[in-house]
């Protein structure tokens, strides 16, 4: 569906545009950090009188500024969009794990202009919402021919992945194959709570192209 076909249906249906200044992050209602995409990269970050905002766009792998039509010139503005997969606190900081899609492409007459990219964020937070460290990894990328083949969770037809964790774990494996040296990369990731200062796992495996 072409953006300006989406912002008429949006306006019929009394919602917001995709690409509105902010979008709240799609989260548990007991989640106790609140998060805001702000369109361009950067997440608000709320928890009682102790707000923040992180600029997290270095470690997506999609478009991060204004998406436009190559063809008309017309502007639609950011589309960042979120889901809050786990929060927890443990040892005086707080973990938070999030799933982050955008369009590969900011010209969505481009190459890849229609795809979507999806990544994984790993955050730890001191009291003040302040990052002490992060993790960011590419788990489907049209622009890197990166796929997810594994995952719990669900794929709306046309729309962005819903990743989800299962008994407490995230685990879903990523295929990226490189054509020019004939060579498939097969990335595993995993999430575990109960011990969320590990952060994402990652392990590799390469494998000839079929």
């Amino acid at each position: 569906m072409r953006p300006a076909v989406l912002f008429t249906v949006l306006l019929a249906l009394g919602g917001s545009p995709a690409w509105a200044d902010t979008q709240p992050a799609e989260q548990g209602r007991g989640d106790a950090i609140r998060v805001t995409s702000l369109n361009d990269g950067r997440f608000r970050f709320v928890l009682g009188p102790a707000q923040s905002v992180l600029d997290l766009g270095s470690g997506l792998s999609g478009c991060t500024g204004s998406l436009y039509d190559g063809a008309t010139g017309e502007q639609y503005g950011g589309n960042v969009r979120a889901r809050v997969l786990d929060e927890v606190r443990g040892a005086g900081f707080w973990y938070v794990v999030m799933q982050v899609n955008t369009n590969t492409g900011c010209n969505v007459q481009g190459l890849c202009g229609a795809g979507l990219s999806t990544d994984m964020l790993w955050l730890k937070l001191d009291v003040r919402l302040r990052a002490v460290a992060r993790q960011a990894a590419s788990v489907e990328d049209c622009g890197t021919d990166t796929e997810l083949t594994q995952f719990d969770g669900r794929r709306p037809e046309g729309d962005d992945p819903r990743l989800e964790m299962r008994g407490g774990v995230l685990s879903l494996e990523s295929r990226q194959d490189d054509y020019t040296r004939k060579v498939t990369t097969v990335t595993a990731l995993r999430y575990d709570r109960r011990s969320p200062e590990r952060g994402l796992v990652r392990s590799t495996r390469q494998m000839p192209l079929k």
